[in-house]
């Protein structure tokens, strides 16, 4: 890997007619490629009660094209050993890859044909359709996956973020093959794709492949992209609980709304959210509930990411005779959270972990990748891994007191979980 920072020097940015854009970052020692990226559309362009559509669509690309079958698709991308994917979003669709450097060209080919040239036969779409419907139906029984639908219903409410990007089973039933072919060809389109490249490819080099590749696509009935309507967090707080038989744990959450995450807010919580308890058992959370209380399996906050509404949120699993004390004791520890500045220790620990991980998540083509992905999405400086470190340590306990007190209303709290019915 290059010894100097990613910055606005190294990384190429271009932009082309069609809207797509590339972002390129060299490893040249690196006999791979690694690629990311994401386009429209998200589950928010679902219509109505169709919920699921746009992840069902995305699912069949990788089935086959108008060239390639199933098969002949499958064996391409195997026999120059790379891997190609994507996955649906709320509010894009993302898609990941490696290949080797002299591969770049045939994988991104490939992939322009299964995002413009979608087969969709009916063999495929009944074998995906029952695939969905598994997946959901496993998910059903998931306390996990159970506690976070359930926390997603109570805090967004009439959001499209309410909603699984899976959709539901009842939803997914009802779609048909020709609503796929017909969302595929109103969303997506080149306008708001974004790829990021790095490994052993000359930027240049990178941007004459993506030219030729999918830099000429055109759809002119892609739809604008949608957009997301006001949120209003809820006003009071919400407890709810589903119940599902047989299960010897407890999952429960409780969160708040998170600060927007392009914003120095965000960068304050997510010190805040180290201390708290990202680590698990390293933070405060953890050592409470799990080490001196013994009453979770394991305990981590999140602070969430992304465009739109997000969540700063606690995760516990935990024995179904404990939900109530862990709920109690985690109420005191986030009222402790909110009244008393953390230490200068707690404090310098914190940014000398985010400062020392920095490095490390610039340690592999898919993380450089990724990062360039974000900068991108979130409208950050080509410079911003430059300037991070010094915007962490310029960071106040003062400050991590007062973003505590602004975001974790303690009397609006959601709190949800799913296990055993409560006596």
């Amino acid at each position: 890997m290059n010894n100097s920072m990613p910055d606005s020097s190294t990384i190429l940015r271009e932009t082309w007619n069609n809207g797509t854009t590339l972002l390129a970052y060299p490893n040249l020692t690196s006999p791979a490629v690694y690629f990311t990226g994401y386009m429209q559309p998200g589950s928010i362009a679902d219509p109505g009660e169709m919920h699921g559509l746009a992840s069902f669509t995305t699912d069949m690309l990788m089935t086959g094209t108008k060239h390639l079958n199933f098969q002949q698709l499958h064996d391409k991308i195997e026999s120059i050993g790379a891997s190609l994917s994507l996955s649906t979003g709320h509010i894009s669709t993302a898609f990941f890859g490696q290949c080797l450097r002299e591969d770049l060209e045939t994988i991104w080919s490939l992939l322009a044909e299964v995002i413009q040239e979608p087969a969709f036969t009916e063999k495929q779409f009944k074998r995906v359709r029952n695939q969905i419907l598994t997946g959901i139906a496993i998910q059903n029984q998931d306390t996990a996956e159970m506690a976070s639908q359930a926390f997603n219903r109570a805090f967004y409410g009439s959001h499209p973020y309410a909603h699984p990007d899976i959709g539901y089973a009842q939803t997914v039933s009802r779609i048909q093959l020709e609503q796929l072919e017909s969302f595929h060809a109103n969303h997506y389109g080149p306008n708001g794709l974004v790829m990021a490249v790095c490994g052993g490819i000359e930027p240049d080099v990178a941007r004459e492949i993506f030219s030729r590749t999918l830099g000429t696509w055109q759809n002119n009935t892609q739809s604008p992209p949608e957009t997301l309507p006001p949120f209003t967090p809820p006003a009071s707080s919400i407890r709810s609980h589903v119940a599902l038989e047989g299960k010897n744990q407890s999952d429960l959450i409780i969160g708040v709304p998170a600060p927007k995450t392009v914003s120095r807010d965000y960068q304050v919580c997510s010190i805040g959210n180290s201390i708290l308890g990202q680590y698990g058992m390293m933070g405060r959370i953890g050592k409470v509930v799990r080490e001196k209380a013994g009453l979770a399996y394991e305990v981590s906050s999140h602070l969430g990411a992304g465009i739109g509404p997000t969540t700063w949120k606690i995760t516990a699993g935990v024995n179904p005779d404990n939900l109530e004390k862990a709920i109690v004791l985690l109420k005191q520890e986030l009222v402790r959270f909110c009244s008393e500045p953390v230490t200068e220790q707690e404090l310098q620990d914190v940014k000398t972990q985010a400062i020392g991980r920095l490095p490390l998540s610039l340690e592999t083509n898919a993380g450089i990748a990724s990062i360039l992905v974000s900068i991108e999405r979130y409208g950050y400086s080509l410079d911003y891994l430059r300037q991070l470190p010094s915007i962490i340590e310029s960071i106040t306990a003062e400050e991590v007191l007062n973003s505590a007190q602004r975001y974790w209303d303690l009397e609006k709290l959601v709190i949800t979980s799913a296990g055993k019915a409560l006596q």
